[in-house]
Formats: structure tokens, C-alpha cells, sequence
């Protein structure tokens, strides 16, 4: 009966977060294009001309023709809701609707750089770097140095390696390289140096999150990814949900897209062990 008599003091301000995978895609250098209206086709060089030696004054220049293609975004739409009564929100501490609107911003965003790292191209998603057709492919059984190489000798031979290239990873496969002798039985290196969540391999910057796909890695120049981004993240607030019953709608919708500049400037690893 004792019990009846112990308040229960709610501390707001310490209010507890769900966990989050890490965005990364933007710290990795991505382009931005904002405040896009129409579709938007940037003009791209495929295929260029032919140098030719002229055997004496005389001889012809063969002729040679660029090729022109071009990278397109068209707008895919993102969106979340909630429904909140009456009640909840005249009660809750914090502000159900201000919690709501909190959350709402952060998976969005994490749900967009998903979609840079991940995205299906299908069911309304955009095309991802992995889903990205002509991008390089290093085996992942048994990595190890010679592969950590390969993946940026792969963008050297397409000439696409900068100063700027990164790896990302998920958090397990960054612990397994930091465990891994970097040349077996000879150095006390391991392929993988720095902390779990951000290190180097092989000269370049290498960092994690958990939105990858399990035991993969990319490694390629991230200035090479388009966002396009139509208007603006919108969270609107309709209080007339449900008119009878005091409900309250809660909407966030945004519009973007995701391109990839050259495939060749990217390089992937699956299934890692």
C-alpha cells in the first residue's frame, strides 16, 4: 500500500533516443544539386576522340567523334506519418508533437543516405552506388591486403583514383580487418588502423555504419555521387486527422534523387570474411 505514496518524477529533459545508424554519405564529400524543379539531364562525356601520328605533312588527320550521354534525376518521394490524440499531446512531456517532428527529420535523412549507399532503383527508390551498373568488384573471402589494394588500383586503371577516395564499411568488418595482420606472420600492422568507427586503409581515409549491407565494403571518390534534392524535407501538421475523434496527423515528405557521376569511380566488396 506504501507504494501508493512514491511520485513518479518523469525526467524530460533527460529524454532517451533511439539508437541510429551513422549518415555518412555527405562527411564522404557527396554532390549536392537543392532547389531542383524540372527532371534535370546533365550532359556527360562518354567517349572521346582519337590522337593520331602523322606519318609526313601530307598525311590526312582520320577523323574522330566524341560520344555525349547524359546522367538524369527525376524526383523520388520519401515520406513518414503519425497519428496523435487529443490527449497526448495536451500531456506529454516532451511535446509529443515536437518528438514526433525530431524523429521524423532524422530517419528521412537516414533513410536518403541509405539510399546513396543501398538504393534498389526499384519501388520507387533511387539507384545506389551498389545497384550501380559498371562500378568494380573486389572478391571479400578472406580480404586481405592484396584485396584492400585492388580496389584502388581498380579506380587508378579507369583513371577515376583522387586524393579524396574513401572505404566504408560496416562496424564488424572494420573489427575484423583491425584484427587482421596486415602481411601475415611478418608485420604487427593490421589492415585496418584507427578506431572501429574511423581509421585508414592503405593511405585512405576508411569510416563505418551500420547502413551498409552486412559484410560489404565500397571504397571510390563520394564527389562522384549526385543528390539531387526538390524543394525542401516538409513536415506538416493536419489537426483535422480525424475530426470526430480529436486525431491529429503528423507528415514529412521529401523529393531527391541519387546519380553517379562515373561508375568507374567506385569499387565493392560483398560478402567479407
Amino acid at each position: 500500500a506504501g507504494g501508493n505514496l512514491v511520485a513518479t518524477d518523469l525526467q524530460a529533459a533527460s529524454f532517451i533516443d533511439i539508437l541510429r545508424a551513422r549518415s555518412r554519405a555527405a562527411e564522404l564529400g557527396m554532390t549536392m544539386l537543392t532547389g531542383l524543379v524540372g527532371n534535370v539531364a546533365i550532359p556527360k562525356l562518354t567517349g572521346s576522340a582519337t590522337a593520331h601520328w602523322l606519318t609526313n605533312e601530307a598525311t590526312a588527320i582520320t577523323e574522330g567523334q566524341q560520344t555525349i550521354g547524359q546522367l538524369a534525376l527525376a524526383p523520388k518521394t520519401l515520406g513518414a506519418y503519425t497519428e496523435l490524440s487529443r490527449l497526448l499531446m495536451l500531456q506529454s512531456t516532451p511535446a509529443a508533437e515536437a518528438m514526433v517532428m525530431n524523429d521524423f527529420a532524422k530517419v528521412l535523412a537516414l533513410a536518403i543516405d541509405l539510399a546513396v549507399f543501398e538504393g534498389s532503383g526499384a519501388s520507387g527508390q533511387p539507384t545506389g552506388i551498389s545497384n550501380t551498373a559498371g562500378i568494380g568488384s573486389v572478391t571479400g573471402t578472406s580480404l586481405d591486403i592484396a584485396d584492400c589494394i585492388e580496389f584502388q588500383t581498380d579506380l587508378a586503371t579507369a583513371n577515376a583514383l583522387a586524393d579524396g577516395c574513401a572505404y566504408i564499411t560496416t562496424p564488424a568488418v572494420a573489427g575484423l580487418l583491425k584484427g587482421r595482420a596486415r602481411i601475415a606472420s611478418t608485420d604487427s600492422q593490421t589492415l585496418w588502423s584507427g578506431s572501429v568507427l574511423e581509421g585508414s586503409i592503405e593511405g585512405f581515409k576508411a569510416t563505418t555504419s551500420t547502413q551498409l549491407t552486412i559484410a560489404s565494403m565500397i571504397f571510390g571518390d563520394f564527389s562522384q555521387v549526385v543528390l539531387g534534392e526538390w524543394g525542401m524535407l516538409e513536415i506538416a501538421l493536419n489537426p483535422y486527422a480525424s475530426f470526430a475523434t480529436a486525431i491529429t496527423g503528423i507528415r514529412a515528405i521529401q523529393s531527391v534523387d541519387v546519380g553517379i557521376r562515373q561508375a568507374a569511380a567506385f569499387s565493392r566488396a560483398t560478402s567479407i570474411t
